[in-house]
């Protein structure tokens, strides 16, 4: 293409101006692409026009739409999946208006997209239509969306076991057997529906078609037979997305959305924040620096969140902290561990507030998670301060007098039977009565290797571990020898290759019955302080797991009543 032909991009003329290509008709498929593009104000009087959402796919600039302006033709290089969906919305006998960012936005202005990609949601959710382009057909198509269809149409029914018969049998129909599930799965697996921009395009529309090819459906039928499939109990995190596409956004936070939508993938890290922000509510939005580097724009999330959210929002960042992790430079660049990674997928390594492992069941979201009565969280001059209570913790919380963990696999059995006797030692010390200890780590560990299901969690099966785990249980609790619990004490050696197991200072000094056990990912030392937020609906006062304690370093900022802690 001669560099004289190249389509440059005029600057915005105002704040609030957008870009519309008004897209010529064909009666011909094959007929070259062309187009004027036209800004208008939002102030003024907007044409009628439609949104695209779709995903980028491969970004090899390959074709050319033709744009015309005063009578002259320049040239913009769009992508195969561009040219493709343009072609297919186009009409046959009129020209129509479409906003679609490739195009609409100047791709290399950062102040220009800074200034737009706010206004995104509004533009989605003014457009008369939103068209949903998921890519060409293949073989299946047809029968996807005759599934889809029809399944939308099956009324509802309880219990779920018969909600799931009535999908089968739909399904059967259509596919002529229940192996049509992995054809539905297949077709979820098409980028657009693991897109994060897609949420608010979506979500804000007031009409929405999907299309596959020649294909189409509306968007409220996808979501009502999404629905209908999570009935099979099978947990996808592309139906998740589907089904909650249908559902009104407006009550939702930036906390939620974050939470449901964690594994929607975008190029760029602070995408993980700006394509959702046309979904919060504008006393909850802030302004987006799209110069910013990623974590800053995390920061500064979270720290609205904090200045504008209640007790319990702010416990559900520490929430979001255990599941997504804080975010991690390098060590030159002193940075608060308050500030998620949201960059990742959430993961559950030990069961926190949940003990259920797939993060994309439809479990609500925790949004209040029982905690509020135990410490409070304020966040002032740029800093998490934690106060707890001296009812739940004592007036200065529980301190770490013990903790252990292996690191790496132990080079023999016998060297790692005598390494795990000598931490059964240490936790069921032979002169002091120890029944509870016992009941609470075999708990404990049974919790966690059941939550885990992991093949990685062996027993180690040697005679003389055996031997000195029935000696304990038959002095402690010869009641009990036969409770399958104890079992769980011949997984402490590989458990303790991957995680840290620590003991709490007595609640009241002298008191043996109130001593507490945890299991954590991090390494703890003698000293720290960790603060209990565990939800007694999940599981007993006396087990605690990573997420139901914060770790607060002896060094770190302390001061009378409060303590800002590894989570500071």
């Amino acid at each position: 293409m001669p560099t004289f032909n190249k389509f440059h991009y005029e600057p915005l003329g105002a704040e609030d101006a957008v870009r519309f290509i008004l897209l010529d008709p064909a009666t011909c498929e094959e007929d070259p692409l062309s187009c004027s593009i036209i800004q208008y104000q939002r102030s003024e009087q907007i044409v009628d026009y439609s949104a695209v959402s779709y995903a980028w796919g491969d970004p090899e600039f390959s074709r050319n739409l033709e744009v015309k302006y005063d009578g002259d033709t320049s040239y913009l290089r769009i992508t195969h999946n561009v040219d493709t969906l343009l072609r297919r919305l186009r009409a046959f006998s009129e020209s129509h208006y479409l906003w679609i960012d490739a195009i609409c936005l100047n791709q290399m202005d950062e102040d220009e997209k800074a200034q737009q990609v706010p206004l995104m949601g509004r533009i989605f959710g003014e457009a008369k239509m939103v068209h949903i382009w998921l890519g060409p057909e293949d073989d299946m198509t047809a029968k996807v969306f005759a599934f889809l269809k029809l399944a939308s149409l099956v009324p509802e029914a309880k219990p779920q076991s018969k909600m799931a018969r009535l999908v089968v049998d739909v399904m059967i129909k259509i596919f002529g057997s229940s192996r049509g599930f992995c054809e539905l799965m297949d077709f979820s697996e098409r980028p657009w529906f693991s897109r994060r921009w897609i949420i608010q395009e979506a979500c804000l529309a007031q009409r929405a078609t999907v299309h596959c090819g020649g294909y189409s459906i509306p968007l409220p039928l996808l979501a009502i037979a999404a629905k209908r499939i999570q009935t099979l109990d099978i947990s996808s995190y592309q139906i998740k997305v589907m089904a909650n596409l249908g559902r009104p956004m407006a009550k939702l936070t930036m906390l939620e959305l974050l939470w449901n939508f964690h594994e929607a993938r975008c190029l760029e890290p602070k995408d993980r924040i700006a394509a959702l922000l046309g979904l919060v509510t504008d006393d909850h939005r802030l302004r987006l620096d799209y110069t910013a580097q990623w974590a800053e724009l995390y920061k500064k999330t979270v720290s609205n969140i904090f200045r504008l959210g209640d007790n319990d929002t702010r416990l559900q960042v520490l929430l979001h902290l255990f599941e997504f992790g804080p975010v991690s430079l390098p060590e030159d660049i002193a940075y608060p561990s308050w500030v998620p990674d949201w960059s990742n997928s959430r993961q559950r390594r030990l069961p926190y507030h949940s003990h259920i492992r797939n993060p994309d069941t439809y479990e609500p979201y925790p949004t209040s998670l029982g905690h509020s009565a135990k410490i409070d969280l304020t966040f002032c001059h740029n800093t998490l301060q934690i106060h707890w209570r001296a009812s739940t913790s004592g007036p200065r919380g529980r301190r770490v007098v013990w903790a252990t963990r292996f690191g790496s696999p132990l080079q023999t059995q016998g060297r790692s039977t005598e390494q795990v006797i000598n931490v059964l030692d240490r936790l069921f010390p032979p002169t002091s009565d120890s029944t509870l200890r016992v009941l609470a780590v075999s708990s404990l560990l049974k919790m966690i290797v059941e939550f885990r299901h992991s093949r990685r969690d062996q027993e180690f099966n040697n005679p003389a571990l055996d031997m000195y785990i029935r000696s304990i249980i038959s002095q402690r609790l010869p009641k009990l020898s036969n409770t399958s619990i104890f079992k769980s004490l011949r997984t402490l050696g590989s458990l303790l290759q991957e995680f840290c197991l620590f003991e709490l200072e007595s609640s009241e000094p002298g008191s043996e019955t109130s001593t507490d056990y945890g299991i954590s990912s991090q390494q703890l030392q003698v000293g720290d302080v960790m603060i209990p937020l565990w939800n007694g609906e999940r599981m007993a006062d006396t087990l605690y797991s990573d997420s139901n304690m914060l770790k607060k370093k002896q060094n770190r900022h302390t001061n009378n009543h409060h303590a800002c802690g590894k989570a500071c």
